[in-house]
């Protein structure tokens, strides 16, 4: 599966307003109706990472090219943009902001 951010040229750490506006600017350059195929790959990484939930959905749940879930959980790792941290500070985190 792409890579969403690529498909969409945003960055990882991007905002919800900055992920939209280049949705929409895609959206304009493949519509539906000319062009499906890229109107569909672009909807798609749009619904991956179209909000902080999903994205970080994104981050937890979908390995590295090469790794697989199993792998992340028995390392305690999971992704970020610049580095890897351990899964339980992750989720300690997220606790917080709850």
């Amino acid at each position: 599966m792409p890579n969403p951010y690529e498909v969409l040229g945003v960055k990882f750490d991007d905002g919800d307003e900055t992920i939209r506006q280049a949705y929409l600017g895609a959206v304009r350059r493949f519509p539906p109706e000319r062009c499906p195929r890229d109107f569909q790959r672009v909807r798609d990484a749009y619904e991956r990472i179209k909000d902080e939930e999903s994205r970080l959905a994104l981050l937890l749940f979908e390995p590295a090219q090469g790794e697989t879930i199993d792998d992340l959980l028995a390392e305690e790792k999971c992704r970020t943009s610049q580095k890897r941290i351990g899964l339980s500070s992750l989720l300690s985190l997220l606790n917080e902001t709850r």
